[in-house]
């Protein structure tokens, strides 16, 4: 039977979200959470599923003061339809990184079907996208909501229906993200509005009624609620949070755009305004999402949030997609050979010199080095066939197979996050766990700080030479006489300690040997297991 013609007008975009969807719901519950991360947001939400204190975030029995309630909410919602599983905690991540690649190609698509499907495919296989995109992080859907209120500008600028979609996307991301997600999309169009002297040109959007009714309900609405519930989230919302990412900010910034780094340079590069007119009298929505994205670049940078990047790359994609659809429309082959020079260059440097430095800084990905091997295969495919069909002068080919190379390459990418986060992280051992942990029984985290033992276990745990993370109250750590304390006096300890770190003191009497997960080891104070020797005694730092 054949397709209706809207259907088979449409295939290449069903066939791309298809995969897209593959790739990124792909095992994003088979493997354990990341610390700190993963598993104070996991923690935080499974409190508000289990004990039904939406307006209070814990970390475990302590007080989290982060400034927004919206992530917690979805994930608390996820793991109440789907259950105590990593998958829940992922699972509106997963989905914001699609509405990414959806809001590219609605953004696009004045300019053709062809633009709106390499807008798509740029944002659907960048990095940027897809790594926040496994974890349970708040940085994809701020920038999903970043790009729905993107689409509201670009699109509402000729159609009046799609200007409501810039008041949701701002005032949700207030909820979701914090103020800066509101101010700065708003923030954004006021010196866009200045930049091509027409003051006038918020106006329509601002006082945009169905808009207006959106902000208001939602804003207000909100505010009320933590105003009545919770005083203090409400004179948080003034603060920054803290970044908890933990990833420095230029390597993110240098490989977070790969493998379309290059392109996405020369498509920044190329909507630069070369002269007075064209400041003034702009061409479509460059100059736009040009600013979009040194708004949102500045403040990832003011943040010190290097996934918070993330919100750059819808308007990037869509910069990319229409420099590769007017290159294949004009056929300018010089564009486009040196747009592929510099991405050969630039993709080059980063996988020749960017993955040595990865795995000295990083050796746990040592146990992905085969599906990292087969990810960089893939990219030099990617480089490869670039050069060869910018050479021969083949645009069309250029950039629908190396898209579709970049969307091959998402696979074993997602099969090395797999093996790196089963290595490191506590599932196993909080799962044991889970099944022993009797009322009474204490855990002890030696010289770590791992939440998620938290979202594992239902059971709060004691720090022992551990740092405190940022944001959460009254955390403190144990010292050695403490430790030895709580050895001797309680009915049974559980002490948490990587393999490979020496204790600062010997436990007193018996230490046994009770399971061990990889890197970790749990010991216990009673135990008919065979004992262990102690580490040796060194000077307490």
């Amino acid at each position: 039977m054949p397709l209706r013609p809207s259907v088979s007008r449409h295939k290449k975009f069903l066939l791309l979200f298809c995969a897209l969807c593959y790739l990124y719901f792909r095992g994003v519950g088979d493997h354990g959470l990341f610390d700190p991360l993963e598993g104070l947001n996991a923690s935080v939400s499974l409190n508000m599923a289990s004990r039904g204190e939406p307006f209070y975030p814990m970390a475990g029995e302590l007080p989290f003061a982060g400034s927004t309630l919206g992530f917690w909410w979805l994930n608390a919602l996820s793991l109440c339809a789907f259950g105590w599983s990593e998958f829940a905690t992922r699972f509106f991540p997963a989905c914001a990184a699609l509405l990414i690649a959806v809001a590219a190609a609605v953004m696009a698509r004045p300019e053709g079907r062809r633009a709106a499907y390499y807008a798509a495919l740029v944002s659907g296989t960048t990095l940027l996208s897809f790594l926040p995109s496994q974890l349970s992080s708040v940085h994809t859907l701020y920038a999903a909501l970043m790009g729905l209120a993107l689409t509201g500008f670009v699109r509402g600028r000729g159609d009046p229906r799609f200007r409501p979609l810039a008041h949701a996307g701002a005032i949700l991301a207030l909820v979701v993200y914090g103020p800066a997600g509101f101010l700065l999309p708003w923030l954004t169009l006021f010196l866009y509005s200045q930049l091509v002297d027409d003051p006038d040109s918020v106006l329509p959007f601002l006082l945009n009624r169905p808009g207006l009714f959106i902000t208001a309900g939602i804003g207000l609405g909100y505010l009320l609620l933590l105003k009545v519930k919770n005083p203090v989230m409400l004179s948080l919302l003034g603060y920054l949070p803290s970044s908890t990412t933990l990833l420095p900010f230029l390597p993110v910034m240098m490989t977070g755009f790969f493998p379309w780094c290059g392109y996405l340079l020369q498509a920044f590069v190329s909507a630069c305004p070369r002269s007075m007119d064209d400041l003034l009298n702009p061409e479509g929505p460059r100059l736009f999402l040009l600013l979009w994205t040194t708004v949102f670049a500045f403040s990832a940078l003011l943040s010190e949030d290097a996934l918070a990047l993330t919100a750059c790359l819808p308007s990037l994609a869509v910069l990319t997609a229409l420099y590769m659809d007017e290159s294949v429309t004009r056929n300018t082959v010089e564009g486009a050979q040196r747009a592929t020079a510099l991405n050969l260059l630039l993709t080059t440097f980063l996988l020749a010199g960017g993955l040595p430095l990865l795995f000295s800084l990083y050796p746990e990905l040592g146990v992905a080095f085969s599906s990292l091997l087969v990810w960089v295969f893939f990219s030099l495919l990617f480089l490869f066939a670039s050069w060869y069909y910018a050479r021969t002068k083949q645009l069309v080919k250029l950039w629908r197979h190396t898209g579709l190379i970049a969307l091959l390459s998402l696979l074993p990418l997602a099969g090395a996050f797999d093996l790196v986060a089963e290595a490191t992280s506590l599932r196993s051992v909080g799962l044991y766990l889970r099944g022993e942990l009797k009322k009474g029984e204490v855990v002890v985290q030696y010289a770590m700080n791992r939440p998620s033992l938290f979202f594992y276990t239902a059971h709060d745990s004691v720090l022992t030479a551990a740092a405190p993370l940022p944001d959460i109250q009254g955390q403190r750590s144990l010292g050695d006489p403490e430790l030895h304390r709580l050895w001797k006096e309680t009915a049974r300890v559980y002490l948490l300690i990587d393999r490979d770190q020496p204790l600062s003191s010997p436990l007193p009497e018996s230490v046994s040997d009770v399971y061990r997960s990889g890197r970790l080891l749990l010991l216990s104070n009673r135990s008919h297991a065979v004992p262990v020797q102690a580490a040796p005694v060194l000077p307490t730092p």
